[in-house]
């Protein structure tokens, strides 16, 4: 339907993901495979493949760090930056540790050297 917009759950261990409309009353929705909650990750999500063992690890660890993916403002903006590789999460975790800025702040910064 037109003007429902839809949010991605998703299930990091099992590498699975699923869409549901914005605002959908109840708890999350389990996983099909292992049967846990799924994370509301957002409606602008990028989900990797489910063969990208890699990506899976590095939006793990964005997720982890409390990284959500919300509609803000025009939609056509998109999500913003996250980190694609485990190599991408590990150079922003570095670059944290040595400015002693907020970790979710570093995964969330295109080039964490600036």
């Amino acid at each position: 339907m037109p003007g429902i917009r839809s949010t991605h759950f998703v299930c990091p261990p099992c590498r699975t993901a699923l869409k549901r409309p914005v605002g959908q009353p109840g708890p999350p929705p389990p996983c099909a495979h292992c049967g846990h909650p799924m994370t509301d990750a957002g409606p602008q999500l990028a989900v990797p493949p489910r063969r990208d063992a890699d990506g899976w690890a590095a939006l793990t660890a964005v997720l982890e760090a409390g990284l959500r993916f919300p509609a803000i403002g025009c939609e056509a903006d998109g999500p913003g930056y996250r980190p694609r590789t485990m190599r991408e999460v590990e150079e922003r975790r570095t670059a944290a540790h040595r400015t002693g800025r907020p970790v979710a702040e570093m995964l969330a910064t295109r080039d964490p050297w600036d």
